[in-house]
């Protein structure tokens, strides 16, 4: 008897086991630290809705962590990390836009909320660094293991 074996299932669960072991690594202090480094001036504009700016500013941060670490395997298979950045760059853009639109709902066009898209930029791309340095290093470790 053989058995079937459904590639879907088996390549979504590797992807989850992947994000599992990626997010071991990574401490919800430090997601907030950046928060309130980057997102402070702004917050203090939305009283009312802080909370859900800060939940969905952690979201967005493991978003960008998780793509990070996906594309460390280039990295790892020697690929420049400014040629991996460019495989990535259309989901970067499509989540930096994203994240834009929501703090701009949640500001409502406050002509006082300058600099939010560099700055949600900016954001985003630190934890796309922070996720592709720290899958690289597990790369490497489990190189040496063997």
């Amino acid at each position: 008897m053989a058995v079937i074996t459904n590639f879907q299932q088996r390549k979504y669960n590797k992807q989850l086991d992947f994000e599992r072991q990626a997010l071991r690594e990574l401490s919800f202090d430090k997601i907030e630290m950046t928060i309130h480094r980057n997102f402070d001036d702004y917050l203090a504009r939305i009283p009312s809705s802080g909370q859900t700016a800060l939940d969905m500013s952690a979201e967005y941060a493991l978003e960008a962590y998780l793509l990070g670490c996906s594309m460390a395997r280039f990295g790892f298979y020697g690929e420049d990390k400014s040629v991996v950045r460019q495989r990535s760059q259309r989901s970067m853009t499509l989540l930096q836009h994203d994240f834009y639109e929501f703090w701009r709902f949640w500001s409502a066009d406050d002509p006082s909320m300058t600099g939010l898209e560099e700055t949600c930029g900016v954001y985003l791309n630190f934890w796309w660094e922070d996720g592709y340095e720290t899958a690289l290093k597990r790369w490497r470790l489990k190189l040496q293991k063997h």
